[in-house]
């Protein structure tokens, strides 16, 4: 029988990734599976010569930590029962390599993440972290689309 003992839920704090995290709880519940809830803090503008601006990229970066790692912990209190083992992890980097490095080195027996369903032009020019993942994984990765998102067939 397939067990699914470490489960790692991506996060990107939207309605979507919401619905995604309900589906890691009752796997969890099913499972007695450890939880990893994971956000993704992609830098601004690591890479760029900015000597000319007076704006803290730094310190903008240090900020959306802050914020995730308070909106990370209330999430996990509000949606996660007190049998379920939860931890929080903030990443920084690409969100699709984060998430898969993270999975690899935690021993994921499962990725539950949701789908944005974003139109197809945006998809070109953006990609999908979804998307990515399913493709690069080394374990399992259940997507969960958003029940009022109708996609539209090509």
């Amino acid at each position: 029988m397939v067990a699914f003992k470490e489960l790692v839920v991506p996060t990107d704090f939207s309605e979507y990734s919401l619905r995604a995290i309900d589906y890691g709880v009752e796997i969890a519940e099913k499972f007695g599976s450890h939880v990893a809830l994971v956000y993704v803090v992609e830098p601004l503008l690591q890479a760029v010569d900015l000597t000319w601006t007076t704006v803290d990229f730094e310190e903008l970066n240090k900020a959306h930590k802050e914020t995730a790692e308070k909106q990370l912990e209330k999430l996990a209190e509000e949606r996660f029962p007190k049998g379920i083992r939860c931890d929080t992890v903030i990443l920084f980097g690409k969100p699709f390599v984060e998430i898969l490095k993270y999975a690899r080195e935690a021993n994921a027996d499962l990725i539950v993440m949701a789908t944005h369903g974003r139109g197809a032009i945006s998809h070109l020019l953006l990609g999908s972290t979804a998307e990515k993942v399913v493709r690069k994984a080394t374990c399992p990765v259940l997507t969960v689309k958003h029940p009022k998102h109708v996609f539209a067939m090509p």
